[in-house]
């Protein structure tokens, strides 16, 4: 006859509630912590400013494109002054070399009419001479002067070709002069064109010294006031979006093989442990470093790990900086009793 056993029962029993845990351990390996944050976006400009006026505040919430801060440039009435200082003395140094060239083909234009008159007065007086000398001829029949050549032509020719070489040089001279003028001007009026698009760029830069949001969030932080100073490539403010977008864990050694870029992990609140989502790998670390101390199981031992970033979905319900649970793989729910057999 068949004896009933006590132990028969209390070893059924046992299955049926340490089966289900023991899978569920062996389903889900240890999870690690993580923290809910979000990359900063840190505002500065390339060049020196004074705080005209800030439009926001510590904590307000803008939109990409809005007004955040307007400011005076401290270099650009400086440079300003350069430029239009340089560009009197382009200026005058164009008037002064104009001027010159002026003066210059003034006196080349006097050395040609002294020129022309002296020569001019040299062949007047030869060509009387030989007037008064044909007209002495006149009276000898005797002599045929028409195969003669006479040697006063011959000195008023000379005279001739002498005048027109010294009023070429002359020529010559006058048109270097004009050229010489006309390449200095033309490298006055580059250099006066550059300076003059220069103050253009400067006077739109003076009058557009507005700083808008290239980005929508939450004013993080805030380190300028109106009347301020702030030093080129200086971070005027900081914005963090509204929400986090990565979460930052640590793996731990026995897990390092499983995790490769764009696997997906799975991420719990802490305070709210039915709120889950799934985080991508978009960062791992390339060292074992220290785990920070808020992301230890036990603060007061040290722990290392790989540090692995998780992108997870902009429209999340974590606050900045929660702390949440990261786990490897997706929880299950608790097998029943008829999926033990």
């Amino acid at each position: 006859m068949f004896r009933f056993n006590i132990l028969y029962l209390l070893l059924i029993l046992g299955v049926v509630f340490f089966l289900p845990i023991t899978k569920n351990i062996n389903n889900n390996p240890i999870d690690f912590y993580g923290i809910a944050e979000n990359q900063s976006r840190s505002i500065n400009l390339e060049y020196p400013v004074i705080v005209k006026e800030m439009k926001v505040v510590l904590g307000q919430k803008v939109e990409e494109g809005q007004l955040l801060a307007q400011f005076h440039r401290t270099t650009l009435p400086i440079k300003i002054n350069d430029i239009n200082y340089e560009l009197k003395e382009l200026a005058s140094k164009k008037g002064i070399g104009r001027l010159n060239t002026d003066s210059d083909l003034q006196k080349f234009k006097a050395q040609k009419e002294l020129l022309l008159t002296e020569y001019n007065n040299r062949i007047n007086l030869l060509e009387n001479q030989k007037s008064a000398q044909l007209k002495a001829l006149e009276g000898l029949k005797t002599l045929d002067l028409k195969d003669v050549q006479n040697p006063i032509d011959a000195k008023i020719q000379s005279l001739r070709s002498e005048m027109e070489k010294e009023l070429s040089a002359l020529d010559l001279q006058m048109n270097n002069r004009k050229k010489s003028l006309k390449a200095d001007t033309d490298l006055v009026n580059v250099r006066i064109k550059k300076l003059r698009g220069e103050l253009d760029l400067i006077k739109e830069q003076e009058n557009a010294l507005n700083l808008y949001a290239p980005v929508p969030g939450i004013i993080g932080a805030l380190n300028f006031q109106a009347g301020e100073n702030i030093e080129s490539y200086t971070t005027i403010m900081k914005i963090y979006g509204e929400r986090p977008n990565i979460v930052t864990t640590y793996i731990g050694d026995g897990q390092l093989a499983e995790i490769e870029m764009n696997d997906t992990l799975y991420i719990t609140s802490i305070n709210r442990p039915e709120y889950k989502l799934e985080g991508k790998v978009i960062g791992l670390g390339t060292r074992i470093t220290a785990l920070p101390e808020r992301l230890r199981r036990d603060p007061t031992f040290k722990a290392w790990g790989r540090e692995v970033q998780l992108q997870i979905p902009l429209d999340n319900q974590f606050m900045q900086g929660e702390k949440v649970n990261v786990s490897l793989q997706r929880e299950e729910e608790d097998s029943s009793f008829f999926d033990l057999f």
